[in-house]
């Protein structure tokens, strides 16, 4: 390709754009290409346009092949070979299922799946390019995927480095907190209430936005792992239901615990002073208590501790372990909840790692 061009969207192996020094400057990535015998085409031609799971030149079979991301894969690994300066990424949200009964050199009665109309674009879950996540079906597959290739792209920052051992006096005080390090955050405004009217007689409503959380931190001393948690304004009633549940991947292992998570704090509470520590016992969104613990929660703050021994963390050697924050899930056991109901922290299915 000649210089001062750029791509959106190509078939594999994609062109490398060039500058007018002669260096690839710029390469398209795509989820998927309306393209039939490579060349343009539409997403609902009857021989099949590359979707998202067109690689190595024929579709992948079976049903769940649709949520692996292995042209998006494919794509992105050409895109490594070239080593561009910048990556074009289509699409993060099309959304738009435009029907045509002609387009471009094509006849819907003719060329289609569907003789009474054709889609270009979008079509269904295999025939489309969007990233940005949906309900059911692959979820935010598309997004982490995404967010991986991105970092091996481009690269990341450091993690930055815990401050020393701290004791944390349980006592609704939290000045101890101060000099702890590093702080965790996240996004601020997340839990607005939605009301809002959709496609037809589809309205959209959700009042799960509660607790804002902003702000998290951890200590640790030879005995025990001390949690802050800051929201944005005051509270809710500990009394509330799924109140400020902390989930703790102690051993980093995602194939253990629920979703990777093998403790849980806070699913039940005694009172405004006392909680519950809990253990996945390896079935699903299962949970045992194993000790009470001592809390303190005051105006928009909310400190615990546990001891190091309880998560299987020992006294001597380094900690290190990934946790996340949610209030007002919805639906337990559904991980997308961290996403759709109340707040989470950070959003989605990340974690905070800590570690020393």
């Amino acid at each position: 390709m000649g210089p001062d061009q750029w791509g959106w969207l190509e078939v594999y192996p994609q062109h490398g754009f060039y500058n007018a020094d002669n260096q690839v400057e710029q390469a398209a990535v795509g989820v998927a290409q309306n393209a039939v015998g490579g060349e343009l085409s539409f997403m609902s031609h009857r021989d099949g346009a590359m979707g998202r799971s067109w690689h190595g030149g024929k579709k992948e079979p079976g049903a769940e092949a649709v949520n692996y991301g292995l042209n998006f894969a494919e794509q992105w690994q050409r895109a490594f070979d070239l080593n561009p300066e910048f990556v074009f990424i289509t699409g993060w949200n099309e959304w738009v299922a435009g029907r045509f009964l002609e387009w471009y050199k094509y006849k819907a009665e003719r060329d289609s799946l569907h003789s009474d109309g054709m889609f270009v674009d979008e079509y269904n879950q295999e025939y489309s390019r969007d990233i940005e996540p949906m309900k059911g079906g692959h979820t935010d597959n598309y997004y982490y995927q995404m967010i991986s290739y991105i970092r091996r792209f481009k690269g990341m920052r450091p993690a930055p480095a815990s401050s020393g051992e701290k004791t944390i006096v349980i006592d609704g005080d939290f000045a101890d907190w101060q000099d702890v390090q590093p702080e965790y955050r996240d996004t601020i405004g997340d839990t607005l209430h939605r009301d809002h009217r959709g496609y037809g007689s589809t309205h959209y409503a959700d009042t799960t936005g509660r607790n804002d959380l902003v702000l998290m931190k951890v200590a640790r001393d030879a005995e025990s792992v001390y949690f802050y948690v800051q929201t944005r304004e005051k509270l809710t009633p500990c009394t509330d239901p799924q109140w400020m549940l902390l989930f703790i991947d102690a051993d980093g292992d995602h194939r253990t615990g629920w979703q990777g998570y093998d403790f849980l704090v806070n699913h039940t509470l005694q009172d405004e002073s006392t909680t519950t520590l809990k253990q996945n016992n390896g079935n699903g969104w299962q949970w045992k208590p194993v000790k009470l613990l001592q809390y303190k929660a005051v105006d928009n703050k909310l400190e615990l501790r546990i001891p190091r021994e309880l998560l299987g963390l020992g006294k001597i050697g380094p900690v290190a372990f990934d946790f996340h924050w949610a209030d007002n899930i919805q639906m337990e056991g559904d991980i997308t909840e961290f996403a759709i109901s109340g707040d989470s922290a950070p959003n989605r299915r990340f974690n905070y790692r800590y570690g020393n």
